[in-house]
């Protein structure tokens, strides 16, 4: 499903009015009468009392025209407003007219003692409207704007919010401070990047998208895309399974990983490439820790590499490692590798050579890290599958300037590194050098656990080896990754959880979405 930031929503609103003549009445009616819908749908019938507290932009227009209809339906409607009625503007103005000629009881919430009757009606109401602020709020709420939205979610009515909840970043998800948490949120024309996005997604609740006759050609003014990666389009995604298949139909993972104390990382990121459909993986260690791994992993085939001390690749393995990836269809390279001296020679002599994808993990994002020329001369296209502190190394910056618009770290890491670029995490984030943006839909806490980066890595490494582009590959093993943990939860709870658990539960993640395709 397409969805933009809340910026690009802006230039599509103005656009559809200036340039197609699109009325600012008609989307604000259109846009309020979904909103009085689904407030309806959630009272329960005539006579029952619905709160709507009202900001004095567009985004309080339409909560007003929310009131006139669920007033005209026989709703008990109490209208709270965040400013005196002769602050509203252009076509909130011409709405605002239609409420003072009706006997609609509204409030003007001024200070402190004038929340006391909406403190009441929060007590019996059955649902309360968010319609303060819309997709064009940055920052934190301030003043009456955040006593409401303290009051709003104190109260016992469930709360449905207008576009975005009231102190979420349209664009970023962030919530700096207080934040209206709501059950519902009904958004308009398209889902905005902060719905789908934490903390934005824990305040939005259930997401609904209605259209409010905004011309799709709007889209076309947008740059960049950003897709939802729901079932229907990881389903898409899908290659065909002929009834003939063998092993070598399936792609062959080489995956350079491991080190002294790591080895456990290589061996979930060989099940991870299993599980996730490859039909083979030759796992490269560290000459010391082969013979080990080939007995823990009989379903694989093992390389032993030259090591300087034990469990540590000497430089000399680039050549080994070049020399074993004929025949291969990926290189994965990083789940438990060291980080020391040798890892960005290594790195560097191997993809100047590799024509295939490569696939970075941990230790190789690592030694990516210390010379960010690599990628420039890499021979091969890169999937890089950093967590925010990976990708924070990679971009000279800090985690919490990662965390804090996700998207955008995203996007520059792909630009820069000329990589498709995975951002773990909820709502991990996949993008491509040319500026497009997934959102995945799937995963849980559960998936928080040591070790299950690594089996994310495998599987995205099977999908490449299976021929899809590395782009198509990420946003499959991201979606299908996150809904083993989401299986895993539903058997077991939320913890206790291994990674090894998560590629168990790869197969039946991928027979559900195969299930979807038919």
């Amino acid at each position: 499903m397409r969805i933009v930031s809340g910026s690009d929503m802006g230039k599509m609103d103005r656009w559809a009015i200036e340039e197609r003549h699109i009325p600012q009445l008609l989307l604000m009616e259109n846009a309020g009468r979904a909103v009085a819908a689904a407030a309806w749908r959630r009272l329960g019938g005539e006579g029952n009392q619905v709160v709507i507290v009202a900001g004095k932009g567009n985004n309080g227009g339409d909560g007003l025209v929310a009131a006139r209809h669920l007033h005209q339906w026989g709703a008990d409607v109490r209208l709270f407003l965040l400013c005196n009625p002769d602050e509203y503007q252009g076509v909130a103005r011409e709405n605002w007219g239609f409420i003072e000629s009706s006997d609609i009881r509204w409030y003007v919430l001024t200070d402190k003692n004038s929340f006391y009757p909406l403190k009441l009606c929060l007590e019996t109401a059955a649902v309360a409207v968010d319609a303060m602020l819309g997709v064009g709020f940055r920052g934190a709420l301030e003043n009456n704007y955040l006593l409401a939205a303290e009051t709003l979610n104190k109260g016992r009515a469930e709360i449905l919010a207008v576009d975005i909840p009231s102190g979420v970043n349209a664009d970023t998800g962030e919530a700096d401070g207080e934040a209206v948490t709501a059950m519902e949120t009904v958004t308009f024309a398209y889902g905005k990047q902060g719905l789908y996005i934490y903390p934005g997604r824990q305040h939005a609740g259930k997401v609904g998208v209605e259209d409010i006759s905004l011309p799709h050609e709007a889209l076309e003014l947008l740059e960049r895309a950003t897709e939802l990666v729901d079932a229907a389009y990881a389903g898409a995604l899908l290659p065909d399974t002929p009834v003939d298949s063998h092993k070598g139909s399936f792609g062959h993972v080489l995956a350079v990983a491991g080190s002294r104390g790591m080895t456990g990382a290589a061996l979930l990121a060989a099940r991870g490439a299993l599980r996730g459909s490859a039909g083979m993986v030759t796992s490269a260690l560290p000459d010391s820790l082969a013979d080990g791994f080939d007995l823990a992993f009989p379903e694989g085939m093992t390389i032993a590499l030259p090591e300087d001390k034990p469990g540590s690749l000497s430089l000399s393995a680039a050549r080994e490692i070049l020399a074993a990836g004929e025949g291969k269809d990926v290189l994965l390279i990083g789940p438990g590798l060291a980080r020391d001296e040798a890892a960005p020679l290594i790195l560097e002599e191997v993809l100047s050579a590799w024509k295939k994808p490569a696939v970075l993990d941990a230790g190789g994002l690592w030694a990516l890290a210390q010379n960010k020329d690599i990628a420039v001369s890499a021979a091969s296209p890169l999937v890089l599958t950093p967590h925010p502190g990976e990708l924070a190394l990679l971009l000279d910056t800090g985690a919490a300037q990662v965390q804090a618009d996700r998207c955008a770290a995203a996007r520059k890491a792909a630009e820069e590194y000329g990589a498709v670029v995975v951002l773990k995490g909820a709502s991990s984030l996949i993008a491509d050098p040319g500026g497009s943006l997934y959102i995945n839909t799937t995963g849980c806490p559960a998936l928080a656990t040591a070790g299950s980066g690594d089996v994310l890595a495998g599987a995205l490494a099977a999908w490449v080896a299976r021929g899809l582009p590395p782009c198509d590959a990420a946003v499959l093993a991201v979606y299908l990754h996150g809904r083993a943990g989401d299986l895993m939860k539903e058997a077991w709870g939320g913890r206790g959880g291994l990674a090894g658990d998560i590629a168990e539960y790869l197969p039946r993640a991928l027979r559900e979405l195969c299930g979807e395709k038919r």
